[in-house]
């Protein structure tokens, strides 16, 4: 059931035309909040190794097709022509870049100086915006959908796929060095959230009260309806 519940999820979402890949995220964060703790440890094990497992194969496949598809079949490339793939690609870039220091930007004025998203880091989340699967996969299912304009939101993913994969992805971890933005020690970690264990730490967090409150009303009413013997399983 936990393996094909975010499957039928999909397809439930995918019949009533709405968002599957929303309908799978929402669906798997309440199977993390209210199933896994009705399980041994073991089946979670079991079912990590499961997840993983069909992920990366699922994955595999997705991206052989997306280096055949791009060389192997014909692609209305004398209709787009260089000028509109330049376009495109900058006009992908530059809607990124407005996202990510808009809403960075937006955060940052309801978090602490400890926690706010510094530039550099804005920087790693634009640059590291690499194409992959799920774009292909929407880019796919636009064919479907729009006919002739879908086939050319079609190359045009998958050659921004090829460059953000081969190109972005091969100068990353330089980039990411140079920022100074990588994967803390874990003593440095546990140092930082005791500097934030404090109530007066604690609320100045984003939107702290409104976290709490959405907590509270969990732990309060959801929980003991959906998840069994949870202090047994906590221990």
């Amino acid at each position: 059931m936990m393996i094909l519940s975010p499957w039928i999820c999909y397809l439930v979402a995918d019949g009533l035309g709405l968002s599957g890949i929303v309908a799978i995220m929402t669906n798997g964060i309440f199977l993390s909040m209210y199933a896994a703790p009705n399980i041994s440890r073991g089946s979670r094990r079991v079912l990590k190794i499961t997840y993983e497992t069909i992920a990366y194969s699922a994955e595999i496949l997705v991206f052989v097709f997306l280096g055949i598809g791009l060389f192997a079949f014909e692609h209305p490339f004398a209709q787009i022509g260089f000028g509109g793939i330049f376009l495109a690609i900058l006009n992908l870039n530059l809607a990124r870049f407005l996202n990510i220091f808009i809403v960075s930007k937006l955060v940052n004025c309801f978090r602490s100086e400890k926690t706010k998203i510094n530039t550099k880091q804005q920087f790693v989340m634009w640059v590291s915006g690499l194409r992959g699967a799920m774009a292909y996969a929407l880019s796919l299912q636009s064919i479907q959908d729009y006919g002739d304009p879908g086939k050319m939101m079609l190359i045009i993913t998958m050659i921004y796929a090829l460059l953000t994969i081969l190109g972005v992805g091969s100068i990353l971890n330089p980039i990411l060095k140079r920022c100074d933005v990588l994967a803390k020690p874990l003593d440095d970690l546990q140092i930082e959230d005791n500097s934030h264990n404090g109530d007066e730490g604690e609320q100045k967090r984003c939107c702290f009260k409104f976290k709490r409150t959405i907590v509270n009303f969990n732990q309060n009413f959801f929980a003991p309806i959906f998840i069994r013997n949870e202090q047994a399983d906590r221990k």
